[in-house]
């Protein structure tokens, strides 16, 4: 490993120990510094002064690694320090003292440091330490149905400003424009977070008559003041009144809503990611935060907070609160605020200028100006094109006053130079702006492939020179959209690529086909989606097809149409070729089947399990096989797979509400790639995304695109001039207008960081492409002077096949296929049938379709009409009490306990008052029993031993064939000949009665007997009738029976009136 020579600038940084807020210009080595500073103050050596070359002096007082605390903003970069920090302390001398200590060291984002302080200081806060933390999809979950919850109630009070809201948007919205809900959301995250803004502006009491305007504002309780915002600025007009109606209206709604969410989470013992900020901040600063304070500061020595120009004042307070003006910990906030480009996350400059001010009275500002990445070319072009547009934009902030200017400070360049670095720009030509993108493309592919492998680049390990390769470049773009022309061009050409932060699931089209699918089955009167599905590849149908079906077929839906089309249109013969007819006939029929069935199967099957079956009954993955790009596609299907597994308990409503709210907000699900970035390919990314990475060549692509676009129907809060709800410019007034020009003057200076960010990627080459128009980057770009490169060798991309035509299909004729690749049969679900299945089976088909294969009972099983105690015992209760008790039951005089024990053993306290002791219907079971129980036939069954002579309740498992298998159990099994066969077999014990043995046939020699008890309420002439329809359960328990025991008899003994019906081998006609 190499010996790090630090900068003199790098050595202040690290041997300071005031309060120092570092700027870390891009490229200047920040991570490692920080790793520098850490190692320092463990006391470890780690790196040389570079202009010495001696090794920096070690702290007066070295701290242990559970007394530091780094703060990062994301949990990546957690990871990236603690792993570089592993890495320096593995190779220090004290490596076998440190390493098992290296996770004590608090390292992670600002929501984890922030939920480390409540849950260990929780008892001195006064908090609950066992709270739950709200992941993001779970609190917007929560806030949607509470607000919802909200506006409906305030509706049905017959509320004024719900009412207006309301009738202005829908309750909820869609991808691209806001609902209510929304809106209110809006609101109540940014009470939230800037509580002490909102103070200037919130009145207690109902606003005093102010002339004309008092009826647009019959609000009462808190809400805006109203007059104080008119003040505010000095343009404000009649004009500004509805924008101003609606904010107060979303504040009144809004405050309500804090109100709420802050009520539900403290019932709830939950906090979402913002209250762990901002519930340390607020209990930090409050009386019980004394205690706390003081426990945190004897814990840490120092607190490092890197990205620290991407922080809130929130973040700020607690970090000043913690260690700013007391001896420890040290503060160490590491940025550099020309790269803070997240706004839209509620980052805000102007806390890096605020805590800039504070510390040149009292701290250590200090600054890295060498860049140890890009080339000297590129950072004498940053320096100019930094210079002019921060400039620009700073001066315009300035006049403005607002607190967010930054004076750029000059990079160094801290690297050689060599023959093949610099910037170039990259200008295509075109008639409009889709042939202009296309050529752009096109030359940036050609550029690609002419510099893969002949180009060289130096490589940021050895610092030698070595050719380039497809991992070495990347595209950057501001923004996903607009891009795909790039996409479709470099897949044309061969290139391979990697889309960094990949874009929403939901965009992919054959996701879109199984959603499309999957609604179908919750609305199939849906025309639009069922027009998709036609046409999709699970039925592929031709649009003129679909033409026909609609037009001819002129009533109800469109499925409804197509299936009367299939079973009564005339199909008229298709132009492509004679065969296509019967094909489109074919997969109509299969798909309006497969949609038939699924709609059943919905409310049973999991959501991955339809998915599932709905790809394979259509075979759309081999349809996908057919295509370019098949691998991607699979991929993205089986990644809406595994999302739906995750969902798999949720219904088809509950999982659409959870992807529709993921879309939305564009995240949650990307799509699958083909490549990571580890892989030898292009990388394509936003200029977000890029931050913290480098390249040795980077495109950076739509220069030209605007850089500011007005944010209509939107809500947001100037620091300064208050709230405004930014109507279209003809509805606008000046007041709006005005604090839309602040806006833009903040979101143009973040531009011009973000360009900053750009070129910063650059190692060895910076290539821009795009018109230059002056409406973007590129004003700002031009002053650089980048020489326009010529036209590269423009090569023709691989031809690709010709559209497919049907031709082929004469090659083929239809046949039965040989056995070897025919379909394997579907197995059963089961290999074992019970006589009880297979009777229903014989009787009605379909309810044993319904409980046997699907596991669907009928209505009755879960909701009779009557109660018990209504409609009488129900029989199948009456059957198990009556063989309960036969199983039990050994004597005549144990009936009444034995009935009382089976009863009991039923758990049915509903029973208990019919079948109480002395009640009618009791007496009459146990008289039907006690007649069984005296009976001739009993006596007979019952003679000899029980386990020996015969058998109760005597289960069996019966092989009958492959793979089926039988099984019941014998109510009660009787040996009539002894163990053995043959003539020598013993005598069973007792003779059976005469009577017995005529009607049951036991005179032929019989080995065995099965009798089944009915518990049917009919007469003894009635029994016969009974008998017939349990034949197919007396075959299944005689071929039982015999194949353990020989022939056997098979009787059924009637209960009620204890009557014995004998089975016969062959059933009766």
């Amino acid at each position: 490993m190499a010996e790090i020579r630090w900068t003199p600038e790098q050595v202040r940084a690290i041997r300071s120990e005031d309060d120092t807020l570092l700027v870390a210009n891009a490229g200047t080595g920040k991570t490692t510094t920080v790793v520098g500073k850490i190692m320092w103050r463990l006391g470890l050596p780690f790196g040389v002064n570079g202009e010495t070359g001696e090794p920096l002096a070690p702290p007066a007082v070295s701290c242990r690694l559970d007394e530091i605390a780094a703060i990062t903003f994301t949990e990546k970069a957690a990871y990236d320090l603690k792993r570089q920090l592993r890495k320096r302390i593995e190779a220090s001398p004290r490596a076998d003292d440190l390493r098992w200590d290296i996770d004590r060291a608090s390292v992670g984002t600002i929501h984890s440091f922030c939920g480390e302080l409540l849950r260990e200081h929780a008892l001195r806060l006064g908090i609950d330490p066992t709270f739950e933390i709200l992941d993001e999809d779970e609190a917007w979950a929560e806030q949607d149905d509470l607000i919802k919850a909200l506006l409906l109630e305030r509706l049905d009070e017959e509320d004024p400003a719900a009412q207006r809201l309301l009738r202005r948007w829908k309750l909820t919205g869609w991808q691209h424009s806001k609902g209510a809900i929304d809106h209110v959301r809006d609101v109540l995250r940014d009470l939230r977070w800037r509580e002490q803004r909102y103070a200037k502006w919130l009145r207690g009491d109902p606003p005093p008559e102010t002339g004309d305007t008092l009826d647009l504002f019959p609000h009462e309780g808190p809400g805006l003041d109203l007059p104080v915002l008119r003040t505010l600025c000095r343009e404000s007009e009649a004009s500004d009144e509805e924008a101003l109606a609606i904010c107060a209206d979303l504040v009144e709604l809004g405050l309500e809503a804090r109100a709420r969410w802050d009520a539900w989470l403290e019932e709830e013992n939950r906090r979402d990611f913002d209250s762990l900020v901002l519930g340390a901040a607020d209990l930090l600063a409050g009386p019980a935060g004394e205690a706390a304070l003081a426990a945190i500061r004897d814990r840490y020595r120092i607190l490092i907070i890197d990205e620290f120009q991407d922080t809130d004042f929130t973040q700020r307070d607690i970090a000043f609160a913690i260690g700013r003006g007391v001896d420890r910990p040290q503060l160490f906030l590491v940025g550099d605020p020309k790269q803070s480009i997240y706004r839209f996350r509620g980052a805000d400059i102007s806390v890096w200028n605020a805590v800039a001010d504070d510390f040149a009275e009292s701290g250590e500002i200090l600054d890295l100006p060498r860049n140890f990445r890009s080339a000297p070319p590129i950072v004498d072009f940053v320096n100019v094109v930094g210079r002019v547009s921060m400039d620009e934009t700073g001066r315009a902030l300035a006049e403005e006053e607002l607190p967010s200017r930054i004076d750029y400070a000059e990079l160094v360049a801290g690297v050689p130079d060599h023959a093949q670095t610099g910037v170039e720009w990259v200008c295509a030509q075109g008639k409009n702006v889709a042939e202009r993108r296309e050529a752009e493309a096109v030359r940036i592919a050609c550029r690609i492939l002419a510099s893969v492998g002949r180009d060289e680049v130096r490589d940021s390990d050895s610092g030698e020179l070595r050719p380039l390769a497809f991992r070495d470049i990347a595209v950057l773009y501001r923004a996903r959209t607009g891009i795909g022309h790039v996409e479709t061009t470099l897949k044309r050409y061969g290139i391979p690529y990697f889309v960094s932060g990949m874009a929403h699931l939901g965009e992919r089209q054959e996701i879109l086909d199984v959603l499309n699918a999957l609604r179908l089955l919750q609305n199939e009167r849906d025309d639009v989606r069922a027009f998709g599905y036609l046409r999709s590849p699970f039925v592929g149908l031709r649009d003129e097809t679909i033409a026909r079906m609609h037009m001819l077929q002129r009533s109800g839906p469109l499925l409804r149409r197509a299936k009367r089309w299939l079973a009564e249109g005339e199909w008229p013969k298709a132009p492509d070729h004679p065969e296509l007819t019967g094909i489109e006939r074919g997969a109509l029929a299969q798909g309006l089947s497969v949609l038939d069935d699924l709609r059943q199967l919905a409310p049973r099957l999991a959501l991955d399990e339809i998915i599932e079956e709905l790809l394979e009954r259509t075979g759309y993955r081999l349809h996908v096989l057919l295509m370019e790009g098949a691998e991607e596609v699979l991929a993205n299907l089986q990644s809406l797979i595994h999302f739906a597994e995750s969902h798999r308990a949720s219904d088809l409503s509950t999982f659409f509400e959870v992807w529709d709210r993921s879309t939305n907000r564009e995240i949650g699900l990307p799509q699958a790639p083909l490549y990571s970035k580890e892989d030898d390919v292009v990388t394509l990314s936003t200029v977000h995304q890029a931050k913290g990475l480098e390249w040795p060549l980077v495109f950076l692509i739509r220069v030209e695109r605007k850089l500011w676009t007005p944010r209509t129907n939107e809500y947001w809060s100037d620091p300064e001039l208050g709230p405004l709800f930014c109507l279209k410019a003809s509805d606008r007034g000046a007041r709006g207008h005005r604090i839309l020009r602040r806006e833009e003057l903040e979101a143009t200076a973040e531009e011009a960081r973000l360009l900053y960010v750009a070129a910063t990627r650059a190692r060895d080459r910076l290539v821009l492409a795009g018109p230059k128009e002056g409406k973007g980057y590129d004003r700002w770009l031009a002053e650089g002077e980048a020489p326009e490169r010529g036209d590269p060798a423009v090569r023709a991309a691989p031809e690709t096949s010709r559209p497919p035509t049907l031709a082929w299909l004469d090659g083929y004729e239809v046949a039965e296929p040989p056995a070897l690749i025919r379909p394997l049969p579907e197995p059963p679900l089961r290999w074992t049938r019970s006589a009880t299945e297979l009777m229903l089976l014989e009787e009605d088909p379909e309810e044993w379709e319904r409980r046997y294969r699907h596991g669907a009972l009928a209505p009755w099983h879960f909701a009779p009409e009557t109660s018990a105690e209504e409609a009488g015992l129900p029989a199948l209760v009456r059957g198990q009490i009556i063989h309960g008790v036969l199983e039990r039951l050994e004597a005549e005089a144990e009936i009444a306990r034995v009935v009382e024990e089976t009863i009991g053993s039923l758990d049915e306290p509903e029973l208990e008052a019919m079948l109480r002791p002395g009640s009618e219907y009791r007496e009459q079971l146990e008289e039907e029993i006690r007649r069984v129980a005296a009976s001739e036939e009993w006596a007979w069954y019952t003679t000899g031993e029980l386990g020996r002579d015969y058998w109760k309740e005597l289960t069996f498992t019966h092989l009958v064939g492959a793979r089926d298998w039988r099984f019941g159990a014998f109510d009660l099994y009787r040996r009539l000949a002894g163990p053995g066969t043959g003539t020598d077999a013993a005598p069973g014990p007792g003779a059976a009665p005469s009577r017995l043995a005529g009607a049951l046939g036991l005179e032929q020699g019989l080995e065995a007997l099965v009798i089944d008890f009915k518990t049917h309420d009919i007469t003894a002439a009635q029994a016969p009738r009974a008998a017939r329809s349990y034949r197919i359960q007396a075959d299944v328990y005689r071929a039982a029976a015999s194949s353990m025991a020989g022939r056997v008899a098979v009787g059924l003994h009637f209960t009620g009136p204890n009557a014995l019906v004998p089975m016969p081998e062959e059933s009766p006609a």
